[in-house]
């Protein structure tokens, strides 16, 4: 949409370094996907996902379209976990929903489960001994000169993100 010129703008993942050519990419926070669980879920009573039980496990994933369920995926390849057994779907509500009722285990960033890991309804573990980071960013085509309302959006979008606890993400990363 961004190449086409029918967008301005993007709220997006940090494309691969491939896919940039094109585009500049303004970082806005970084967050880290994890496992939620239900309270009662072995995995919430152990306090980790055992390495052993994650491919016998069903997984509850965003959209297999997404650049997040690629990461996902080449994670759990460069872990030599079999990512075999999953249910996609395309509404974070849905799989929070379908992991409190003890379907299987959701991957997430905490700050989209943020009210139910408080209120205690989701147990956050972390996916394995290496952290799976995400950059999120504002995306426009390079040598674009924003608009002064286009500017305050992304101004906007980095207090918001601020505000909610996000982490900025080390530019020269």
């Amino acid at each position: 949409l961004l190449r086409g010129g029918h967008i301005d703008l993007a709220l997006v993942l940090e494309p691969p370094a491939q896919g940039m050519a094109e585009f500049a990419f303004v970082p806005l926070f970084e967050d880290e996907l994890r496992f939620v669980v239900a309270p009662l879920h072995p995995w919430a009573k152990a306090g980790r996902a055992p390495r052993e039980s994650i491919d016998a496990e069903t997984l509850v994933l965003y959209n297999k379209s997404s650049q997040t369920f690629r990461l996902v995926a080449e994670y759990f390849r460069e872990e030599k976990i079999a990512l075999s057994n999953f249910i996609e779907l395309g509404s974070m509500e849905a799989i929070k929903e379908l992991v409190k009722i003890g379907i299987g285990a959701g991957v997430l960033a905490p700050w989209i489960a943020r009210s139910e890991l408080e209120g205690g309804s989701l147990v956050s573990l972390p996916l394995g001994p290496r952290k799976l980071r995400r950059r999120w960013g504002v995306a426009h085509l390079k040598g674009r000169r924003l608009a002064l309302a286009e500017e305050t959006f992304v101004g906007l979008c980095a207090s918001v993100s601020e505000a909610l606890g996000l982490k900025a993400p080390d530019v020269a990363a």
